[in-house]
């Protein structure tokens, strides 16, 4: 798991780099904590809040974009871990 980990990391990285290269297109963060917003102008406005749970194993997640309703995700750590391995498993995180 810690290699996964490892290489979300390394993929986060690289994508924020390119999205330097595409201003519009970076991940704004919008605050810290046990919540955490980003905002990204890509095809659409969207905007991600993350608020850990207080027990902290898991995370609610909503999503709000120009062109749809909000989208809403609880997900336990270990859901979130299997779901890191099929994207994993689909190349997402690069090589």
């Amino acid at each position: 798991m810690k290699k996964l980990l490892s290489k979300i990391g390394r993929f986060l990285i690289k994508q924020n780099e390119e999205a330097i290269e595409e201003e519009y297109y970076m991940p704004k963060l919008f605050g810290e904590g046990k919540t955490v917003e980003y905002e990204i102008d890509g095809l659409t406005k969207s905007l991600c809040k993350v608020t850990q749970w207080a027990n902290g194993e898991g995370y609610d997640i909503s999503f709000d974009t120009e062109k749809r309703d909000t989208k809403r995700i609880d997900l336990h750590t270990d859901e979130l871990d299997v779901f890191f391995a099929c994207l994993n498993h689909f190349k997402y995180f690069g090589k």
